[in-house]
């Protein structure tokens, strides 16, 4: 980064004496390496093929769920908040999702953030979200501990698809159509090998 921005100045010094034009264009020419990897690509690469963070979270009657206690199931995690716009376009076609795969193995877990990000607001929104849209899936309040384990969830939202030995095998970074996941998990829903 700091010989890229040193390369106009190189230049015109190269232009003055073509002896050091030379060794700095070799230093800062393609072999440099790769260009830096976006935000995107660093979560991703910090997660996908790896054994999502396990964590007990509950919900809003105070019952706990470990994930570790779904291995063997393919997993959604949604992670968003109550008045997230792109998390409210995409709730309805999770929720066709659960409707549609429950029996097939599929789980989805609403990871909700208020409690993080709008701290004030207390469960009011989050209740009422749920009555909004008739969320049938487990919705579960996230900590601080989990938020961290999860790259402190830089977009809302954001989805783990994590297979059924518990890997992350996808990250959906913000909102996506339900016919992207549903194509997207389809091939995780297959029955484990040796089962019918």
């Amino acid at each position: 980064m700091r010989l890229a921005a040193l390369a106009p100045m190189v230049f015109a010094a190269g232009l003055a004496s073509s002896a050091l034009a030379a060794p700095v264009a070799a230093a800062t020419g393609p072999a440099t390496g790769p260009p830096p990897k976006s935000a995107r690509e660093r979560f991703q690469a910090r997660f996908i093929g790896r054994p999502a963070p396990d964590f007990t979270l509950s919900d809003l009657d105070g019952a706990d769920l470990r994930l570790s206690a779904l291995r063997g199931k393919v997993v959604l995690l949604n992670f968003w908040y109550s008045s997230c716009p792109p998390c409210r376009r995409e709730t309805p076609d999770l929720a066709t999702l659960h409707r549609l795969h429950a029996k097939r193995g599929l789980e989805i877990l609403g990871i909700n953030l208020d409690d993080i990000l709008i701290p004030g607001a207390g469960h009011a929104p989050l209740k009422a979200f749920l009555e909004e849209f008739k969320v049938p899936y487990r919705v579960l309040l996230a900590d601080n501990e989990v938020f961290e384990l999860y790259g402190g969830v830089p977009v809302q939202p954001v989805t783990f698809l994590v297979d059924r030995t518990g890997k992350v095998a996808k990250i959906f970074w913000g909102a996506y159509p339900g016919s992207v996941l549903e194509k997207a998990i389809t091939p995780y829903l297959s029955p484990p090998a040796g089962r019918p």
